[in-house]
């Protein structure tokens, strides 16, 4: 459904905008695609066991251990810290390998970039052994009003975590700093323009993802695909590309969604019959519901 629209193409080391660790989205599982059931992923393993509890389904889950819930919910898809942590430290490294491929660095421009990675995962790693440390050896009872707050806070740490953990070498990094510091003037022009068509490359996956999902909820015909990609393409959001690449599909229809609801409604209902329009309706106001929650998760910086 893209005739006539030419595929932006990643130059340098375009693999690493691949999608890493999943990040469970446990405020928004309940929320469901227009016409389609709701997103789900692999790493969607997190009981709640008060909900468990309530409907009868075992009083051995009435008590949780902590430290047996963390590993897998700090580490989805990997396991365990130290694992982790060399994921985290490829990733950048990777990053650090796509600048060189571009700029051409120097031996002592890569080991500048190298260690200031090394030095951001490390940062990363120990504001995560610090919540870690807060529920090690703890157990909670979810017969009780403190259990049950207790399991929503832990839920909302292990969160953060995971945020935390894919924001490493994100805008506000020491690699950053360092990227911006050690590349002389040609060096920068030349990853600014990789950049920005790394950008571009990141947008149209998004707008492609999502409008896969509206494809199949509103059976849109090739001309209205092409019509609403266009609209999306003129208004691309800034995301927190680390994030978003973390998510296994997760995040990118809602993201397409809330982009929708940024659109101009007369335009879009123009283009669409009076049956799609109530379904075109109900995704945008999904979209909008979901605005505010992927601001707070930085997964979208405005």
């Amino acid at each position: 459904m893209m005739q006539g629209t030419a595929s932006i193409k990643p130059s340098g080391l375009a693999v690493y905008w691949r999608r890493g660790a999943g990040i469970t989205l446990l405020m928004i599982v309940s929320l469901f695609l227009c016409g389609c059931p709701p997103l789900h992923g692999e790493d969607d393993t997190v009981v709640d066991a008060a909900t468990r509890q309530k409907t009868g389904q075992g009083l051995q889950h009435q008590q949780i251990a902590l430290d047996q819930q963390m590993n897998s919910m700090f580490f989805q898809g990997v396991g365990n810290s130290k694992l982790a942590r060399q994921k985290f430290i490829d990733r950048l490294l990777l990053e650090v390998s796509a600048i060189d491929e571009v700029c051409g660095l120097t031996d002592q421009q890569r080991l500048k970039c190298e260690t200031a990675a090394r030095l951001d995962v490390a940062r990363v790693m120990d504001d995560v052994d610090v919540v870690r440390r807060r529920y090690a050896g703890r157990t909670i009872d979810l017969n009780s009003p403190a259990g049950q707050a207790e399991w929503q806070r832990f839920h909302q740490d292990a969160t953060a975590v995971r945020a935390k953990l894919t924001s490493a070498g994100d805008a506000t990094s020491l690699l950053k700093r360092v990227i911006a510091g050690v590349l002389d003037d040609t060096q920068r022009s030349a990853w600014q323009r990789e950049s920005e068509l790394r950008r571009q490359y990141q947008w149209q996956s998004v707008v492609e993802t999502g409008l896969t999902q509206l494809d199949l909820a509103l059976g849109l015909t090739a001309e209205q695909h092409d019509a609403i990609r266009g609209m999306l393409m003129e208004q691309p959001l800034r995301m927190n590309g680390g994030m978003v690449w973390g998510q296994h599909n997760h995040i990118e229809p809602y993201i397409c969604r809330y982009a929708l609801s940024r659109l101009d409604r007369s335009r879009l209902d123009a283009l669409v019959s009076k049956r799609q329009r109530k379904m075109l309706g109900e995704c945008i106001d999904h979209g909008q519901a979901m605005g505010e929650w992927l601001k707070q998760q930085k997964l979208i910086l405005e």
